[in-house]
């Protein structure tokens, strides 16, 4: 699974990508304002972000006994926020997602900008 989720993130492959999904799936927590509750909306949200210009490629990908860790390098067109190898006018930054799986589908989808953060996570998901 950890193959196809790079595939998908790497082709941009809309399709590819909801056909990894729950029908549930949720992406982030209850208080986030972006959160997901279901395949649709974080077909949505994918739909928008690559619209919006955002690009990003994974950059390592750890499969545990619950779930995947997968880090990303996002590049923003917009200019917001600052990373080395960003381009003048392009903010560039390392996200951590946390993916559990269940029956071969994504079931949770959980950011992190923080790899202590996520790690810490991690390990709860018994990485």
């Amino acid at each position: 699974m950890a193959a196809e989720i790079r595939r998908a993130f790497d082709a941009h492959d809309i399709a590819g990508w909801a056909a990894l999904l729950a029908d549930d799936v949720r992406w982030g927590d209850d208080e986030a304002p972006n959160r997901c509750r279901n395949r649709a909306e974080v077909v949505a949200t994918f739909e928008r972000v690559l619209a919006e210009g955002v690009d990003g490629e994974v950059t390592e990908i750890q499969t545990g006994s619950s779930g995947i860790l997968c880090r990303l390098r996002v590049r923003r067109p917009d200019g917001t926020g600052e990373g080395a190898g960003a381009s003048p006018g392009e903010a560039l930054r390392e996200v951590l997602h946390l993916y559990r799986v269940r029956d071969g589908k994504v079931v949770e989808i959980r950011p992190f900008d923080a790899t202590a953060e996520a790690e810490a996570r991690a390990e709860l998901w018994s990485y």
